[in-house]
């Protein structure tokens, strides 16, 4: 009866690099590669761990939102020509990412390690039930986090090597409606939702630091990081839900679920690189790029599926959903080009502000409400206060994020088929006119105990 296509498993791959994370990154628009001198160092490139001076513990929280407006564009019969459904936006909550780590020298000058907790960003999604985007996406969320120790060791006196070994945890949910009938009408919508984590898979990131001197001097910093791709084997539940659909009054019940589905999914090749010079010795300047394989990303495989359901009207060989499913991801690689720069205008005073650009994952006719991945530009700011000097810090940060608004004409995201008759034809629903901003803001404190490495 229901070749079901799983609808939450794309929205999960496009535009997933929100924005870096980390307090002081987001304050110099990502730009900390080469100069990354804190816990935070763990995902950036964990070679910079080396500048941590003294023990430090951090703890830091940042919020996201991302706000998403759409007005959907449909061939309206009555009048020979367009028209538009009403104007849905994200009313999801800001996303909360937590942000805790230690950091230490432990051979002067030559090695350091640390152990922390970092995420990158991905906000949520919530939409109304049945509005007119609900066929692409009703709402989502995603969680990712890695966790685990690093270390820096300095192999030469201008060259120093990092690694981080990761438990990487992953949630993700989603729900949205497919369609029996081929038309826009709620009795021919059936909801799919999923939920499924995936709570230990390992890996590690890797870093190079290369600190040559200019006359004068001032240090010349190269800094390259590398995130190898993660294969992510989620388990979770999944259901099926009749409710208000026409559907219901030839079924045995509204709603069927599978208690154990599985849902193999890749994160990319992340390859970051940066130069940061200071031509003042309270200046530093960063340029940095990130390359992220998306097009390398194989199909997704959702599998494991037992979902069966009971009506005396429907054959016995037309009742069970597809017990597994492979889609293709179809995604580009992205380049984000960033630039950052740090000016310490007191002894116990630091400001900084940067930005970056990054192309998008999808062609424009492959966009909508669930992918929101346009090219995009991110502007930031923040500053470092210390209270009590070469003690106490506490970091903010701010940064918002444009996205290219876009007139959608020629989509080819439709209804997902449900498969109940053989003469629907889904609609195409992502045409019409999308666009989108958003928010990050955090806060940090740290706490440095005993003497900084290399005091007398």
């Amino acid at each position: 009866m229901i070749s079901l296509l799983w609808a939450t498993v794309p929205a999960f791959a496009g535009g997933y690099f929100y924005s870096d994370s980390g307090i002081v990154a987001t304050g110099r628009g990502g730009a900390w590669i080469a100069g990354a001198d804190t816990q935070f160092a763990q995902y950036y490139n964990p070679a910079g761990l080396i500048r941590v001076r003294a023990p430090t513990l951090n703890v830091g929280w940042s919020g996201v939102q991302q706000n998403v407006r759409f007005r959907r564009l449909d061939p309206d019969p009555a009048e020979g020509g367009p028209a538009f459904d009403r104007e849905v936006h994200n009313h999801a909550a800001p996303f909360d990412v937590p942000e805790l780590g230690f950091a230490t020298p432990v051979l002067r000058d030559r090695l350091a390690v640390a152990f922390g907790f970092y995420s990158p960003f991905a906000p949520s999604s919530e939409y109304p039930e049945e509005g007119p985007q609900r066929y692409t996406i009703k709402d989502t969320e995603i969680y990712q986090f890695s966790i685990g120790p690093s270390a820096a060791l300095k192999v030469h006196d201008t060259l120093t090597v990092g690694l981080g070994l990761q438990w990487q945890y992953l949630q993700i949910g989603e729900t949205v409606d497919v369609t029996a009938s081929g038309i826009d009408d709620p009795a021919g919508d059936i909801a799919v939702e999923a939920r499924a984590a995936d709570r230990f898979t390992p890996n590690a990131n890797l870093g190079l630091l290369f600190e040559p001197r200019l006359l004068g001097g001032q240090p010349l910093s190269f800094g390259l990081a590398l995130q190898p791709p993660t294969t992510f084997h989620a388990r979770g539940s999944a259901a099926l839900d009749f409710e208000g659909s026409g559907l219901a009054v030839v079924l045995d019940q509204t709603r069927y679920e599978d208690d154990d589905v599985a849902l193999n999914i890749g994160l990319p090749w992340v390859v970051r690189a940066g130069v940061a010079v200071r031509p003042v010795p309270k200046l530093e300047i960063e340029g940095a790029v990130v390359w992220q394989d998306w097009s390398a990303l194989e199909d997704i495989v959702v599998e494991d599926i037992d979902i069966e359901v009971q009506s005396a009207f429907i054959p016995e060989d037309q009742r069970r959903v597809d017990d597994r499913l492979s889609l293709p991801a179809g995604l580009h690689d992205t380049v984000s080009l960033r630039l950052g720069a740090e000016l310490d205008v007191h002894e116990q005073v630091a400001v900084r502000a940067g930005g970056f650009w990054e192309n998008a994952a999808l062609g424009e006719d492959e966009v909508s409400v669930a992918l929101v991945d346009t090219s995009k530009v991110q502007i930031g700011a923040g500053a470092t206060v210390w209270p009590i000097a070469e003690r106490l810090r506490f970091d903010v940060a701010f940064a918002w994020l444009f996205f290219r608004s876009l007139e959608i004409r020629d989509s080819t995201v439709k209804q997902i088929d449900a498969g109940v008759l053989d003469t629907t034809v889904p609609l195409v629903v992502g045409n019409g006119d999308l666009s989108s901003s958003g928010w990050v803001v955090g806060v940090a404190g740290s706490v440095q105990f005993g003497r900084r490495d290399g005091d007398g």
